[in-house]
């Protein structure tokens, strides 16, 4: 709606100076004039068309090519989160035990890894950069937890932080490129 208003400003503004400069130098408008005029303007119209329906394409191809890995990696982001949130619960001796969706662990990694091993050139570098910052925190917490006795509670935070991270960014970059906005 914006394009269409500041086009519209823009071509009104430029035919009232094409009238004003008309009036000025007195040059007369005959049925030739008036047709080579109307060839040029849907000239331009259509190569503006012709432009942004070649983005448009180009959005598409790329939404249809990453759709899959990145609607399944925000789904196993998802059960991550949900399964963190249930372990801290759990450690926490909340209301009763919550029972945890062991997969979920296991399923993130092999996603994640997916994404960085086959997606990576087709995916944006910003949010690659992110991926790979959780890969790395993911592995880094692994080795406190297992090698110098990082509580587990400590850890699920931090994995729950990390991972609630990624899924707003894996979450906007679908946005992004499906073209749907995301509040």
């Amino acid at each position: 709606m914006l394009k269409i208003t500041i086009g519209f400003i823009i071509g009104l503004f430029v035919s009232m100076i094409g009238f004003a400069l008309l009036a000025v130098f007195d040059i007369q408008i005959n049925l030739t004039v008036i047709t080579n005029m109307i060839i040029a303007a849907a000239t331009v119209v259509a190569t503006f068309i012709h432009l942004d329906s070649q983005s448009k394409a180009r959005k598409d191809r790329v939404w249809d090519m990453n759709k899959a890995v990145l609607l399944d990696l925000a789904h196993a982001l998802s059960d991550a989160i949900e399964a963190t949130e249930n372990e801290l619960h759990n450690l926490w001796g909340g209301d009763g035990q919550v029972e945890t969706k062991r997969y979920a662990f296991s399923n993130i990694k092999d996603k994640i890894d997916y994404a960085i091993n086959v997606y990576k050139p087709l995916m944006d570098k910003d949010l690659i950069n992110s991926i790979s910052k959780h890969n790395k925190t993911n592995k880094e917490t692994t080795l406190e937890v297992s090698q110098h006795g990082l509580d587990r509670e400590d850890a699920y935070e931090i994995m729950l932080k990390e991972h609630k991270e990624l899924y707003g960014k894996v979450l906007m970059f679908i946005s992004k490129i499906s073209g749907v906005k995301y509040t």
